[in-house]
């Protein structure tokens, strides 16, 4: 009998919008719920500016980023980010689109699969839609997903 793709997941980088604290908890509350080890997974929460990251305390697990931390030539300044885009994932789940500079960075990544939920652009090996955006639905819905698939 062959394994779901989703049974060989470990080590995930969540891509996610920042909006509220609240919203990262319950990112974190959704990891766990799915059967995932929180300290094998890292959310990498984008910001809209380099201001707005410097002034959010600083959370386990959790690497804020911004756009504008990329200099004139596309390098990123964030020494954090660049350590987890060097670390090797089972997969990477977008939640959002990402802009072109934070896209380019992750696809240099090494992942065994990258996942987009309700993503229009389509860099993601595998694409899925759902209504609800809530962090819990689009973690259990991708999961229900890779159950399916082997």
């Amino acid at each position: 009998m062959s394994t779901s793709i989703w049974s060989k997941m470990s080590r995930v980088l969540f891509v996610v919008e920042y909006t509220t604290m609240d919203d990262l908890k319950n990112y974190r509350d959704a990891v766990k719920a799915v059967g995932l080890n929180i300290h094998d997974c890292i959310i990498l929460a984008i910001v809209k500016t380099k201001k707005e990251k410097n002034v959010l305390a600083e959370q386990y697990n959790v690497v804020f980023i911004s756009d504008q931390e990329f200099n004139l030539f596309g390098r990123l300044k964030n020494e954090e980010a660049k350590n987890i885009a060097s670390r090797s994932y089972d997969m990477i789940l977008y939640s959002s689109d990402v802009s072109r500079r934070i896209a380019k960075l992750l696809l240099k990544t090494n992942k065994k699969i990258s996942v987009g939920v309700n993503c229009a652009l389509s860099e993601q090996m595998i694409n899925l839609k759902t209504e609800v955006n809530t962090p819990s639905h689009l973690i259990n819905f991708a999961k229900q997903t890779l159950e399916k698939l082997r």
